[in-house]
């Protein structure tokens, strides 16, 4: 995900009249109130420039910095005849031990504590100086340090990636500084409506080297052959930027040129051969991978838009993309072959082009997280030649939509706004909206747009209009309805597949189609089946319920409703493809285990379910025993999800047996068709559709001993209706499978 930090400018709304009406305050001498003696209003301005000197001491936590930052008045109306107040956000712990202003006469200064807190541990404090006469241009020097240190454990969540919680941290386990950690001072810009334009600033960092640690900025390196300019090291941004991120650590370094990028992977430093090894190992495949993502991109996306890119071992969970450089958490480092599948490397480096490149503009939502996961993890498939890996990712897709309850299915175009949709919505329908798009005006089409999109934006920030107008131009079309439909509006169709009429004598097969209300513009893929084969056909349909005409030249067998799932849709229950997610979401849910002491996966596993549930609340949790009061009408209650032997009661196996369930039980083990794991080593994870209530699912995790039970914590990551675990060191998957269900009807007559 792309993480420069777009909140670095820090919003509260203000009057026509430029007085904040939140928190804004008079200081006089020994007065706090509006209209007396002393009282100044806000004079707001922007940065164009930023000079920073920084000084780390991770040991102790310290930072000590200079920073002379070059302010502009916002406006072009007449300066200020008197005296006003100029705002700079700095960390809460950072304490100010001087202040110079060239360009204006400093009168005071004062410290609004009134401001702090908020999302991300976000800790500033207003430093309001109040000048007299200030120019339109003035230079604002200030001299500060303090312990920056926050509690990286609080922020790591079990299951996830990402610790939200991180933004100023300074120790001998790592350094991460973001913008939204209020590092260095930031001018108080508090109209939400200010083009964001407006605040791109040029940087200069210069940080003191500290001993045995490699640092790196979200800017261009000077002298990047020795990495240093003596004792110090200097960043310039590439174009001005809206924030700066410096972060570092006990780092090995590996490198490579490709082409004209200068491809480096920073790896926790490892004390001993074997781990040397391993980073060594590590790093290579990270410089190969970068190097063929970037040749891979180029062709679709205009060159590379940094000279510079770094791939960083985080002493923290993260997958952050910064201008020039992403950290990744230890986790994702060490999985070896898993690091690199669509949506991890490929996808913050894709981030260098869509948010880091090209900024998005916060006004109108975020768009980068929705175009950077079609071009990765859906059209890397695509460009792998894996046809079936990306229908699978458009199955997905579907499935996740027809999850989504109704309060939460709001506009694609609202994400990363007050109230707006969630993560959800934004990678998974934005990634399946940008391939409907790209099948509208073509896919070379949408191509090109992006490269004019590079072209004409980057470094500047763009928002979902002018996306629309590059892919407007490109394919020489209007997409006014395609953006109400699917980005300005929320939802999406629920297609059924409602009658068929074959008509002899006119040769013509009648298909009557249904979407609902709202209707939406759509092209709706049918593959027709004949005796002897299968004939793919699209047809429109713009209204809630229609025939549609089709000329054949024999009688077709059955015709099936976009099987390949083309058009982004909410499934019909038992369309959705069953998996964990449908047994968690159930309202209630019941929990068999067998008699005796539960194994430590398994108890991972049930509490796992359990969390989030309260007794008597809408979202219930009950666990029952596989013992002679198991009856089919408790399992009808709900969800259910079956631990350990409990699979084998006679009520459980009906049950099974019931929702057609593939794998079967027997002495010693299991068995999935005639594949038969009988091993001690061999755990099932399997989702099908409860049979009284085809939205909810069934699933069973059962292992032929405890030591089978090894990745029972992360079961949540897999969105498969089966698995096979073998576990030796670490548990693999060694079959996979997914019960799919179509809408296919048969042509009688």
């Amino acid at each position: 995900m792309v993480s420069n930090r777009l909140n670095s400018v820090r919003w509260t709304r203000w009057t026509s009249t430029g007085m904040a009406t939140l928190r804004w305050m008079c200081v006089g001498i020994g007065v706090a109130s509006f209209g007396l003696v002393g009282c100044a209003p806000p004079f707001v301005m922007r940065a164009t420039s930023h000079e920073l000197q920084v000084h780390l001491n991770p040991s102790e936590g310290m930072l000590t910095g200079r920073s002379v930052v070059t302010l502009e008045a916002m406006d072009d109306g007449d300066l200020p005849d008197g005296q006003v107040w100029v705002g700079l956000d700095l960390n809460t712990a950072l304490d100010v031990s001087k202040i110079e202003v060239s360009g204006a006469e400093l009168v005071r200064t004062s410290v609004d504590k009134s401001g702090g807190g908020g999302a991300h541990q976000e800790r500033f404090v207003v430093h309001r100086l109040y000048l007299d006469r200030p120019a339109r241009h003035i230079e604002v020097s200030m001299e500060y340090g303090g312990t920056l240190q926050q509690d990286v454990s609080s922020g790591e969540k079990a299951g996830q990636i990402h610790n939200f919680g991180m933004s100023a941290h300074i120790s001998e386990e790592g350094i991460y500084l973001s913008p939204s950690g209020y590092w260095y001072p930031s001018p108080v810009i508090e109209d939400e409506e200010t083009d964001p334009n407006l605040l791109l600033c040029n940087w200069e960092l210069t940080v003191d080297e500290v001993e045995d640690y490699s640092l790196i900025a979200s800017a261009w390196l000077a002298e990047d052959e020795n990495g240093s300019d003596g004792d110090k090291m200097v960043w310039n941004s590439y174009w001005p930027i809206t924030g700066l991120t410096l972060t570092g650590g006990r780092h090995d370094v590996w490198r490579r040129q490709s082409g004209d990028v200068n491809i480096r992977v920073h790896m926790q430093h490892a004390e001993d051969d074997k781990g040397r090894v391993e980073n060594k190992e590590i790093a290579e495949r990270y410089l190969d991978e970068a190097a063929r993502i970037i040749e891979r991109y180029e062709p679709l996306l205009g060159p590379f838009p940094f000279e510079q890119y770094t791939i960083i071992e985080n002493f923290f969970s993260s997958g952050f993309a910064f201008p020039g450089m992403t950290l990744f958490g230890p986790t994702v480092m060490h999985m070896g072959d898993n690091s690199f599948r669509h949506g991890y490397l490929d996808h913050e480096l894709v981030h260098s082009w869509w948010g880091c490149g090209v900024e998005v503009d916060w006004r109108d939502g975020n768009w980068c997280e929705a175009l950077t996961s079609y071009c990765t993890n859906y059209y890397g498939f695509k460009l792998d030649g894996d046809e079936a890996g990306a229908r699978k990712k458009r199955r997905d897709e579907s499935n996740f939509l027809s999850r989504i309850k109704d309060k939460h299915d709001k506009p694609l175009g609202t994400y990363g706004l007050k109230d707006g949709v969630g993560r959800g919505i934004a990678y998974s329908k934005g990634s399946a909206v940008f391939d409907m798009l790209a099948r509208q005006i073509g896919q070379e089409t949408f191509w090109a747009a992006c490269r004019d999109l590079t072209k004409n934006k980057l470094g500047k920030h763009a928002n979902w209009d002018d996306l629309k107008s590059a892919f407007e131009e490109a394919g020489s079309m209007s997409l006014d309805t395609f953006y109400e439909q699917w980005i300005r509006g929320s939802g999406a169709p629920r297609l059924r597949l409602k009658q068929l009429r074959y008509d002899p004598a006119a040769g013509q097969l009648l298909v009557q189609l249904e979407q609902g209300e709202p209707a939406f513009d759509l092209n709706v893929p049918l593959r027709i089946e004949y005796d002897n084969g299968t004939e793919d056909t699209t047809v429109t349909l713009t209204h809630p319920e229609a025939w549609v005409t089709i000329d054949v030249l024999r009688k077709p067998v059955a015709v099936s409703l976009d099987p390949d799932y083309q058009v982004f849709r909410k499934l019909e229950p038992e369309e959705i493809m069953p998996t964990t997610a449908a047994t968690r979401s159930a309202r209630h849910l019941t929990i068999v285990v067998p008699s005796g002491e539960l194994a430590e996966g398994y108890e991972t596993v049930a509490d796992a379910y359990r969390k989030g549930r309260k007794k008597g609340s809408k979202r219930s949790v009950s666990t029952r025993v596989a013992d002679a009061n198991l009856t089919h009408a408790v399992l009808a209650e709900g969800g259910v999800l079956v631990l350990g032997e409990a699979v084998r009661h006679p009520v459980v196996q009906e049950l099974l047996a019931e929702a057609d369930s593939a794998a079967s039980w027997h002495d010693g083990g299991f068995s999935v068709g005639e594949q038969y794991f009988n091993g001690p080593e061999h755990a099932i994870l399997m989702t099908v559709h409860h049979p009284d209530l085809p939205k909810y699912g069934i699933t069973v995790y059962a292992g032929n001993s405890a030591d089978a039970l090894g990745n029972a914590a992360i079961l949540g990551f897999y969105a498969n209706s089966l698995l096979v675990f073998e576990s030796h060191d670490r548990a693999e998957v060694v079959l996979r499978k997914d019960f799919e269900s179509s809408q296919r009807l048969p042509v009688g007559g």
